[in-house]
């Protein structure tokens, strides 16, 4: 008979235990690179659906300054990838008129190929098959959209609590919050991503009680990630003197891929917790 597992603090290393084992079983570092590859592929289309979907609100090129402005509060700003990458996205932006809808349905398309990945590392994490080939896409299309919606909210709320400081004419309490604001919802807008995909790509019924706390370790780890990946940077890498001109996209790729490790040990960390209450439950 296998012995029950312990309760309170003590269950803490059990299922971070079980978590490591998931994540070596089901390849987490293959899984993360398999995500890197296709996340930096699907990132220029990403931005340009979220401008698209912003420029619904506000002019096209406001849009485009609020998202990529967005995008690199989440992204380390010290990777040297910025000059290289946002400016062809603004490129991209600017002749986005001249696009047809075809184009359109090939950036969602690029798109969503980055959550089918992400779709199928989750149902991995939690020992499921997955959904049929033809509801993968479905899924990963809502998931985009859902994201896309999270995303809006998060760039927002600070524009929100603009508003509000200017209505209200305080110039002590509500412009710190506007600064509050705006530091925090671009995480908490990733927090929110997160928790919703760990809660609706598994292949079986979960509930927030479940995911909720590895999504918000998730949010917590890039969030730290960033910081010592900005220092890293800075103070240690020589990614130009090996790659030379593509070291600023060696380094986006190389954060990606840190990012997706923290995606899949933490998928696997809500796998693991809710494998650990059922068991204790038993």
């Amino acid at each position: 008979m296998s012995e029950r597992p312990a309760k309170g603090r003590g269950a803490f290393w059990p299922v971070l235990r079980l978590a490591t084992q998931k994540f070596m079983r089901i390849d987490g570092p293959q899984r993360a690179a398999a995500l890197a590859y296709t996340g930096f592929f699907a990132l220029f289309p990403v931005i340009i659906l979220f401008v698209t979907a912003a420029s619904f609100f506000v002019p096209r090129e406001k849009a485009a300054a609020i998202v990529l402005s967005y995008v690199q509060s989440v992204f380390p700003s010290s990777s040297g990838a910025q000059a290289h990458v946002f400016a062809a996205v603004s490129g991209v932006i600017q002749a986005r008129g001249r696009a047809s809808a075809v184009a359109l349905l090939i950036l969602v398309w690029v798109a969503s190929q980055f959550f089918v990945t992400l779709i199928q590392a989750a149902n991995r994490a939690w020992g499921t098959s997955g959904n049929k080939w033809w509801k993968l896409p479905l899924k990963s299309l809502a998931l985009l959209g859902i994201m896309t919606v999270t995303v809006l909210g998060g760039i927002g709320a600070p524009m929100l609590a603009r508003l509000a400081a200017g209505t209200l004419h305080s110039r002590l309490i509500l412009p710190d919050a506007y600064h509050l604001a705006l530091s925090v919802a671009p995480w908490g807008a990733v927090f929110l991503s997160v928790m919703f995909f760990y809660k609706l790509a598994p292949h079986r019924r979960t509930s927030y009680s479940e995911i909720w706390p590895s999504a918000l370790l998730a949010a917590l780890l890039l969030n730290a990630a960033q910081t010592l990946f900005v220092l890293y940077l800075r103070h240690f890498a020589t990614l130009n003197a090996v790659y030379g001109a593509f070291g600023g996209l060696m380094a986006l790729l190389l954060w990606i891929y840190i990012s997706g490790l923290i995606f899949v040990f933490c998928a696997c960390l809500g796998a693991a917790q809710a494998s650990f209450k059922e068991q204790r439950g038993a």
